[in-house]
């Protein structure tokens, strides 16, 4: 069972996020860990369900990079008042990620983000960008929206040797040319998938673009190829019209970014150089708690 206490825990809240008070705040007990409702406090947050909403958000990023959530955040207890609520023990990599998924308008925030990407930056040699962990879960939504799209599009009667001009219908509409072409146009190697090299903006726009095609089949009642690649144009063309309105850029011109593989293993690379870090904190004659 865990009481608050600590660098976090003295009865007021500094808005300086620093690494010193970042490492004085951390606890041992079998594994190096932060409690979830101290750290809940350093980053400006007032309740607990507000901040579970992050923690669940950053637990869901475990799992679309396959790592077990439950050896992340560890479940422990609290008493408030007489009452024993849940919390959690946050490992280091756990508070890393829910500093990228909390509020950064919250100046506590801002900096905490800065603080930890940087000791994830140290441990690996290498940037992790603000956007990355964005990425991977938009392209793990997209990647389920089309399976869905595919399944409306099925039940719509479009057979699987059409899919294929299905889909191309919407790359069409959004970008004004086909997917090769597109692929062309941004530099990536026609045997790569592209959605793979999208920054977060395109892969959103096209996230709303395969959810919509898909809800406007099934709303419309569309059937047959020749109706359902019209409607994954138009739906396409729409979305495309909205992004230059509210950024001025084309969805061709937008940058094509690293490879999402490549941004996975490095985070997990960052989750793997953190638990080696406490480890020798644990190990070392210097120890918290």
């Amino acid at each position: 069972m865990s009481a608050i206490r600590g660098v976090f825990g003295r009865g007021h809240w500094v808005a300086e996020f620093s690494v010193q008070q970042f490492e004085e705040a951390g606890r041992d007990n079998g594994v190096r860990y932060w409690d979830a409702h101290e750290f809940m406090r350093s980053l400006g947050y007032e309740t607990w369900g507000a901040f579970q909403n992050v923690i669940n958000k950053a637990m869901g990023s475990c799992a679309k990079l396959n790592i077990d959530p439950t050896e992340v955040f560890l479940i422990s207890n609290l008493v408030v008042d007489g009452k024993t609520v849940k919390t959690y023990r946050l490992t280091r990599f756990a508070c890393f990620l829910v500093s990228m998924h909390a509020d950064s308008k919250k100046p506590e925030v801002a900096k905490a983000k800065a603080v930890l990407a940087a000791i994830a930056d140290q441990l690996i040699q290498e940037r992790i960008e603000d956007q990355d962990i964005g990425r991977i879960e938009a392209r793990e939504d997209l990647k389920l929206a089309e399976r869905v799209m595919s399944g409306v599009a099925q039940d719509a009667g479009l057979e699987n040797m059409h899919f294929g001009i299905f889909k191309d219908a919407g790359i069409r509409g959004m970008y004004n040319m086909s997917l090769q072409d597109l692929k062309a146009h941004k530099g990536v190697d026609r045997n790569q998938v592209l959605y793979d090299y999208m920054g977060l903006e395109e892969l959103a726009g096209n996230l709303f673009r395969v959810t919509q095609t898909a809800a406007r089949i099934k709303n419309k009642n569309v059937q047959g190829l020749p109706q359902l690649s019209k409607t994954a144009t138009d739906v396409g063309a729409e979305v495309r019209n909205i992004m230059i309105k509210n950024s001025g850029v084309r969805p061709e011109a937008l940058p094509v970014e690293r490879d999402i593989g490549h941004v996975k293993k490095r985070i997990k690379s960052a989750y793997k150089g953190m638990k080696k870090l406490d480890d020798r904190k644990r190990l070392s004659p210097k120890k918290n708690g």
